[in-house]
C-alpha cells in the first residue's frame, strides 16, 4: 500500500512538471538595439513571460519608457542595457524620454495553455493470490479377492482287487486238502471170499492217484 501511495505522488509531481515545462521552455529573451537614435527593430513580438532587452549602441544616453507607465528604464548610458519581462498579453507602445521622436512597440501574445494531462490513476494493487487446496487423492480400495474354488480332485479309481475265482479257490482248497496226508484206511478184506472187495480197493487207489495228480499241478502253478 505504501509503494502505491509513493507511485501516485510521483505521478502527480511529474504531471505538474509537464504543465510548467512549456512555460519555461517557451520563455525567451528578445533584443532591441538603440542605435542611430532609433529602436531597432521598432516592433517586437513576444509571448507572455518573455523578456525584452534594450542595448544602447549610441555614444550618448537614451531611455526606454512605456507610454502607459508600465516600465521606465531611466537613463541608459552608452554601452549599457535594460531588460523588462512582460507578464501579460497586450500591445505596449514606448518612447525615449530624452529624444521624443524615438518610438517603439512591443506586442505580447498570450501563451496558449496546454491541455492538462489527466492525472494517472493510482496503480492497481496486485491481486492477492488465492491458495488453492491440494486435490484430494481418492484412495481406491484394493479389489476383494473372492474365494477361489480349488479344483476337486478327480476320484481315484481304486485298482481292481483281484477276486479269486471260485474255481481257483476251490482248486486251492482242494490242493490244500490234497497236500494234507490222507489217511486211507484199507479195510482188510474179509476173510470170506466176497467178489466186491477188489473193486473197492481199486477205487480207493484211483482216488489217491487223482488227488496226488491235482495236488502236483496246483503246486506247480503257485
Amino acid at each position: 500500500m505504501r509503494r502505491a501511495a509513493v507511485a501516485w505522488v510521483a505521478a502527480l509531481v511529474l504531471s505538474c512538471g509537464l504543465l510548467v515545462l512549456p512555460l519555461v521552455a517557451m520563455a525567451a529573451t528578445s533584443a532591441v538595439n538603440i542605435q542611430n537614435t532609433a529602436f531597432a527593430p521598432p516592433t517586437v513580438t513576444v509571448r507572455a513571460g518573455d523578456t525584452v532587452t534594450w542595448t544602447n549602441r549610441d555614444p550618448f544616453s537614451h531611455t526606454s519608457t512605456s507610454d502607459t507607465g508600465a516600465w521606465d528604464s531611466h537613463v541608459v548610458t552608452a554601452g549599457s542595457s535594460f531588460s523588462f519581462t512582460f507578464a501579460s498579453a497586450g500591445t505596449f507602445a514606448y518612447h525615449c524620454a530624452i529624444h521624443a521622436f524615438m518610438h517603439g512597440t512591443i506586442v505580447v501574445q498570450a501563451v496558449s495553455t496546454p491541455t492538462p494531462q489527466p492525472t494517472p490513476p493510482p496503480p492497481t494493487a496486485p491481486p492477492t493470490p488465492v491458495r488453492t487446496a491440494p486435490p484430494t487423492i481418492a484412495v481406491t480400495a484394493p479389489p476383494t479377492l473372492g474365494p477361489t474354488d480349488e479344483p476337486t480332485p478327480a476320484p481315484t479309481t481304486a485298482a481292481p482287487t483281484a477276486t479269486a475265482s471260485p474255481t481257483t479257490a476251490a482248486v486251492e482248497t482242494l490242493v490244500a486238502a490234497s497236500v494234507s496226508p490222507v489217511a486211507v484206511q484199507v479195510t482188510p478184506a474179509p476173510a470170506s471170499g466176497d467178489g466186491l472187495n477188489p473193486i473197492l480197493i481199486g477205487a480207493a487207489a484211483l482216488a489217491v492217484v487223482v488227488l496226488g495228480t491235482i495236488a502236483f499241478f496246483v503246486a506247480r502253478r503257485s
